[in-house]
């Protein structure tokens, strides 16, 4: 003895859940809903279509009285019957005495002898917000519609047993739909994992620990990811290369650029060039191969063993020097961040890094941080951790600026990335046994820039950057 309608409904229910947005198991579910609406109504031809979110109908499952599957090319729907059934929300049954027979006939999916039609409107329902409580009297999101078609009137319809299945229905499109964005959501979030492997990848695997001097750093992501980046390149024996870049946006595309901002440099570094003439190079790149809305902002610095610093600052927070008397100093500087524009020209430029001195170059999510008062950590903060600072190396340097922003914000969430480069410069002749230190990985945003002078052509929507009270933060 077959199984009822309703016992088949159940069984492919139970077979989607098991199988999530499996297409054969949702098809299956579907048809056996149509063939169900056939049984019931003792029609001819039944059709099921889904409601899009662009608010069409997509015709998704077509079968006759003999359990056969139509070609859905082939199936004409009366659209002005189907108009009145979505209008009114309410099953709808049209004779060919309504419609007129000429209507009724061309208008059917199959034979033109079918001249009786039955809409069944299928809908969400709505539930009130935070109650487990269905809407009354608020017309709800239509999910499909049943379209069926018979050669003679329904007669002595199970009206509760199309409701029944009018509700069948509404479960496995919202499962099915829930299914999808689960399966979406998982691929999503394995991406993100791919990126912030790449990302980690790209950090620096150690760093340079010589005689002369002694160099950390750490990033901390706001999200799975982040769009700062940070890399110390060795450029010869007596030069290396200080980057730290923060990329204006958040999530996977900032991650992405941060990733290429970070290679560039490590490829334009090495060819020994001034470091303004380094940023060009970049900011030219970026400008011919980037989005008109996408810039970064960094500072770049050659720093040799002699304690020569030369740098760019591009729209960059300033770096901050700790003296041995215990003065702090800013590197600023009034160029523009890169991938503005393409003719912007940039200036560097240059201090002497005394012995014992330290250097701190970090993106805005430090200055921008804030506790529970919402108050910023801000510069100032930065300053006068430097100017109380005990500690003796450059690990002790790192912490501490880990810590007091850790402190100050009081446990309340994290609105931007981080990122932290520390140097120690110890002098020439300061023997040490050299080595190298692992690097820690993790990430911050952009910050607020100086004007300047503008050169070259400006693209519509990056002038638009230029207008807020901020124009480089992002």
């Amino acid at each position: 003895m077959g199984r009822s309608p309703e016992t088949q409904v159940e069984h492919h229910l139970g077979v989607l859940a098991r199988t999530g947005v499996a297409r054969p198991a949702l098809e299956d579910a579907l048809t056996t809903i149509v063939d169900a609406a056939i049984e019931l109504t003792h029609a001819q031809q039944g059709v099921l279509l889904l409601a899009k979110s662009s608010g069409n109908l997509e015709l998704t499952v077509a079968r006759d009285a003999q359990r056969v599957s139509l070609p859905l090319h082939q199936v004409q729907i009366s659209s002005s019957v189907l108009s009145r059934a979505m209008g009114s929300r309410r099953e709808l049954i049209v004779t060919e005495a309504e419609e007129g027979s000429s209507t009724a006939r061309q208008a059917s999916i199959g034979a033109p002898g079918l001249h009786t039609i039955l809409v069944i409107p299928v809908d969400k329902l709505p539930l009130a917000e935070s109650l487990d409580a269905t809407v009354a009297g608020r017309q709800s999101e239509l999910l499909a519609v049943l379209y069926l078609d018979s050669c003679w009137p329904f007669f002595h319809l199970d009206r509760e047993a199309l409701r029944m299945l009018a509700r069948k229905v509404a479960i496995v499109v919202e499962n099915a739909a829930l299914f999808a964005a689960l399966c979406e959501k998982a691929r999503l979030d394995h991406e993100v994992e791919i990126t912030g492997q790449i990302q980690r990848q790209m950090q620096p695997v150690q760093f340079p620990r010589v005689p002369e001097l002694e160099i950390t750093g750490f990033t901390v992501e706001c999200h799975a990811v982040g769009g700062d980046c940070l890399d110390v390149v060795k450029l010869s024996d007596r030069c290396h290369g200080l980057l730290v870049g923060d990329i204006a946006g958040k999530g996977i595309p900032a991650s992405l650029l941060a990733s290429l901002l970070q290679g560039l440099f490590v490829t334009i570094g090495a060819l020994d060039l001034p470091p303004e003439e380094v940023v060009s190079r970049v900011n030219r790149y970026l400008c011919e191969r980037s989005p008109e809305d996408w810039y970064a902002t960094l500072f770049y610095a050659i720093l040799d063993s002699s304690g020569r610093l030369d740098y760019v600052n591009a729209g960059h927070v300033p770096a901050l020097i700790r003296r041995c008397s215990g003065k702090v100093e800013s590197l600023e500087s009034s160029n523009f961040p890169v991938g503005m524009f393409s003719d912007a020209r940039y200036t560097r430029g240059t201090t002497q890094i005394e012995v014992d001195n330290f250097l701190l170059i970090y993106t805005d999510g430090i200055p921008d941080a804030k506790n529970r008062r919402s108050e910023f950590f801000g510069e100032a903060g930065l300053r006068r951790l430097l100017l109380e600072f005990p500690g003796q190396t450059v690990d002790d340097l790192a912490e501490a600026v880990r810590a007091g922003v850790r402190a100050f914000t009081e446990g309340a969430p994290q609105s931007d990335d981080i990122a932290v480069l520390a140097v120690h410069y110890r002098g020439v002749g300061n023997l040490s046994t050299t080595s190298v230190r692992p690097a820690r990985a993790m990430r911050a945003s952009n910050a607020l820039g100086r004007s300047a002078p503008l050169v070259g052509r400006i693209h519509p929507t990056k002038r638009k950057l230029l207008k807020g009270d901020r124009p480089w933060h992002s």
